[in-house]
């Protein structure tokens, strides 16, 4: 018998993030017309993928490397590192960190920084752009049905397109 759907997934890398989120980009865009709330469902998971994505490639973890299992000498696994430096730079704000969009993109800022980049030049519009979709968006929306504002629906559209079109930009 062939092994199940969640057997099959393996464990969590950088490059299964970054081709995940090009799949519910395109899942999504598929949505906005039929199914508007489930397109902002899987617009949100999209720029926390990049999000998470683009600070994985600043803290330097390869591509292939379980994000899960700490990396020698560090006996805590870079999410676990990533999240408790979200609780450090939020404070009490913070959200379930695993999900918070805008913990994630003010940890990418950070970690620009800690990376010796300059400033990322947009640096305002992207946190302006998180920051729109995360007063939309959360990952408990899985769990209620409603129908999204169109300007919920457009703000968080056009918050993805820019993270996406602008990934490469947040890591380099």
């Amino acid at each position: 018998m062939p092994l199940t759907l969640t057997a099959r997934i393996g464990f969590d890398t950088l490059s299964k993030l970054e081709r995940a989120a090009t799949r519910r980009s395109a899942e999504a865009s598929r949505l906005i017309d039929a199914e508007p709330f489930g397109a902002i469902y899987l617009l949100g998971y999209t720029i926390e993928i990049r999000l998470k994505a683009a600070h994985y490639r600043l803290a330097g973890i390869l591509p292939a490397w379980d994000i899960n299992i700490p990396i020698p000498p560090n006996p805590t696994s870079p999410r676990r590192l990533a999240e408790d430096q979200i609780r450090t730079i939020r404070g009490s704000a913070a959200p379930r960190v695993g999900h918070d969009l805008l913990g994630w993109a003010q940890l990418v800022v950070v970690s620009r920084n800690a990376a010796g980049l300059r400033a990322l030049g947009a640096q305002a519009e992207f946190l302006s752009h998180v920051q729109n979709a995360a007063l939309c968006w959360t990952e408990s929306l899985r769990y209620h049905a409603n129908k999204p504002y169109n300007e919920e629906l457009d703000a968080v559209a056009k918050a993805a397109r820019w993270v996406n079109r602008n990934y490469h930009q947040l890591w380099s």
